[in-house]
């Protein structure tokens, strides 16, 4: 261990060696001892009511991180970081004092290194009279040693104006190693559609300080100020701060920490929204993010560029695991299909971000690519420093695990809408005939593969197809022994199929989400082609985004013949944010082009809206997407060992009278991935 200690500053992260046998004036625990080793001459403040928090744990450091209250936004104001491996402070190996400045909105991010490996610690900041709560940290495993078990939780999408944060409670007493936050930590938006009602009535509703009103009347965050207040606001939970005073955190954006579904400086809110930069709004977020985050990262305010910090990074836990922390929004592309190239059809992402043509998809992508020679410089979501990074992080790893925070999945997600299509014309036709007294429920997939045939053959010019129906007709003349003429299919079946059929864009392969991986195709295959072809095994994606659980195998390629899988992606639900399930409800409910798919995503029962997206999902996707859970806000726990990883999804229970339940977990669903098989088991 370093015995000097010693302080420096560089892009506002200050840093200081433990050093044994330091002394406080006042001496103990109590709370209220002075930095005898470096009295502050500033200012003191007043509290730090947004708690303490640490991150980025490595076998010899920590970042710790806290907020000084009390400034008047012109003078920088004292503060004392203090340091033990002891709970109660005898023996302190830090005893530095800090100076909080306005320029960083009072935050302080202090790096301390020369730590022991594998060890807990004890921190706290003091100002005045006033100390912090106590946190508690713990440094990784030293490379090489041996580890038997990591415990980690990770989280993602907790949005304050929606359903409850009663999940910070649980994870706040599991006994973790660290936590990961795999993006969407804030929400950029306040009085969106989606954030109105139906939130805990301990959170308050929220004001942004600036902000840009929206043609739907919700109110953006764009300056500084805006984002700082969204953290702030945030950080003001005690269950979160909780969290962060109890364990290392590793964090990555997402999305929301700067605009709904960006890409580098650009928003996308409207079609052709994204046509000019943004900036100054992107350097904001990304220096509040910055400022509001324990991350072993620097930024650089004097670059002019929006890509003047860079927080992709990677850890390691002994010989156990590799964590590989990708950012996938600052270098991503634009979206392969571009929102002003798709018909209006009131929400500007329908047919270029969501329920894209797969086919339409495939070929925008290539085009791109032919471009520019081939290669992926337009097709991007990682970008191609940060791509070769990822590889030589991958290939590099000696530790029998490699988890990658991977924001958005890498699991293929896709819907046949002429098979969907199908079905459905099958179901409703049964039923109708059933009325005339007519049973034809034991041929319902042979009547679904006749309809099928003839929508393929169908006449798909116009707004809505044209079917003769050769097949059907056919199949239930023979199946009715004759019954069934052509004049009987003419005037009673022919009408009730017509009557069903939905619009003709509807009969295509669709992909659900292309700002995901699935809509930087060529990206994913090479990333996977990577790994197998140098026999990297054991990686795991640790995701999140979407609101809702999913698990299964990566393939090397989902449209082969026959798919290989080269590794596993685990993707959890969001904290609070609304599901994936209540997207498409909303799409079907209110847009007229999908309203006849609404049965594909829900059926109302005795009154009751019953979840069929789970299943319609299995049915095109069952070779990867091994567990499915649409409808969901939650967390998920993992238990590593070098035999197997075991991962606990935890779904929340519902809002009650505006108060989180408690407990707060309704159920769990126990996952595990074997040592060497890039293959989900639900338990």
């Amino acid at each position: 261990m370093d015995r000097r200690q010693f302080l420096k500053w560089g892009s506002f992260l200050t840093v200081s060696a433990a050093s044994a046998g330091l002394s406080a004036c006042g001496g103990g625990g109590d709370g209220s001892a002075s930095a005898a080793a470096g009295q502050s001459q500033l200012a003191a403040g007043k509290a730090f009511g947004l708690g303490v928090a640490s991150g980025d744990p490595r076998p010899d450091s920590i970042i710790l991180w806290t907020r000084v209250d009390g400034g008047d936004g012109a003078n920088s104001l004292g503060v004392t970081i203090q340091l033990s491996d002891k709970q109660d402070f005898s023996n302190l190996l830090v005893n530095q004092a800090l100076s909080a400045d306005p320029g960083w909105d009072y935050t302080v991010r202090h790096k301390v290194t020369g730590l022991n490996s594998a060890t807990t610690y004890y921190y706290r900041f003091l100002t005045g009279g006033t100390s912090s709560a106590i946190g508690r940290t713990k440094t990784a495993p030293a490379p090489g040693t041996a580890v038997s078990q990591l415990k980690f939780a990770y989280i993602t999408c907790q949005d304050w104006s929606v359903n409850h944060w009663g999940a910070f409670d649980e994870i706040a007493q599991l006994d973790l190693d660290f936590v990961m936050h795999v993006g969407d930590y804030i929400y950029e938006t306040v009085g969106a559609g989606f954030q109105n009602g139906n939130n805990e009535t301990r959170h308050a509703a929220l004001t942004l300080p600036n902000g840009t009103k929206r043609a739907d009347g919700a109110v953006y965050a764009t300056t500084l100020a805006d984002y700082r207040y969204l953290y702030k606001s945030y950080r003001s939970d005690p269950r979160i701060q909780a969290v962060h005073a109890n364990f290392p955190v590793i964090s990555i954006w997402d999305d929301h920490e700067f605009s709904d579904d960006c890409w580098q400086d650009r928003q996308v809110y409207y079609p052709g929204d994204d046509s000019a930069p943004n900036t100054p709004r992107r350097r904001s977020a990304s220096q509040a993010w910055f400022e509001y985050t324990p991350a072993d990262v620097s930024i650089d305010l004097s670059n002019p560029s929006f890509q003047n910090i860079q927080i992709y990074r990677s850890f390691s836990f002994g010989n156990l695991a590799t964590l590989v922390m990708t950012d996938q929004r600052l270098y991503r592309s634009d979206h392969i299909i571009p929102e002003t190239a798709v018909p209006n059809t009131g929400l500007a992402n329908l047919g270029s971000r969501y329920f894209v043509p797969k086919s339409t998809l495939a070929q925008a992508e290539a085009a791109k690519m032919a471009s520019t020679g081939g290669n992926l410089l337009n097709v991007s979501i990682l970008g191609e420093a940060q791509r070769n990074w990822w590889q030589q992080q991958m290939q590099g790893a000696t530790t029998t695990w490699k988890l990658w925070g991977n924001e958005v999945s890498l699991l293929r997600m896709g819907v046949d809408g002429t098979m969907a299509v199908a079905g459905l014309l099958a179901q409703g036709l049964i039923a109708a005939l059933a009325k005339q007294g007519m049973d034809f429920s034991a041929a319902q997939q042979q009547l679904a593969g006749a309809l099928y045939q003839d929508l393929l053959a169908a006449d798909k010019s116009g707004a809505t197809p044209v079917l003769s129906y050769t097949h059907t007709q056919a199949l239930l003349a023979t199946l009715s022994g004759g019954a069934i003429s052509a004049g009987m299919f003419a005037t009673a079946v022919k009408p009730v199929l017509d009557s069903n059929l939905p619009p003709s864009m509807l009969l295509d392969q669709y992909i659900l989400n292309a700002d995901q991986w699935d809509g930087y195709n060529a990206e994913r295959k090479a990333l996977m082609g990577f790994l197998k072809s140098n026999g990297i095994a054991n990686v795991v994606g640790i995701t999140g985004d979407i609101h809702a659980f999913f698990a299964g195998p990566v393939m090397d390629d989902y449209d082969a013949a026959s798919p290989t899988p080269v590794m596993v992606d685990l993707v959890t639900a969001g904290i609070s944010s609304n599901s994936f399930f209540s997207y498409f409800k909303n799409v079907v409910d209110t847009v007229p082009a999908f309203a006849k798919a609404a049965p594909l995503i829900y059926q109302t029962v005795n009154g009751q809206t019953v979840n069929t997206f789970n299943n319609t999902l299995k049915q095109f996707n069952g070779n990867w997407l091994k567990y499915v859970d649409t409808d969901a806000q939650g967390y998920a726990v993992v238990t590593l060992t070098p035999a197997k990883l075991s991962c606990t999804f935890h779904k929340m229970a519902k809002l009650v009278n505006g108060v989180a339940p408690s407990p707060a977990t309704a159920s769990t669903q126990t996952l595990e991935v074997a040592a060497g098989t890039p293959a989900v088991n639900v338990l």
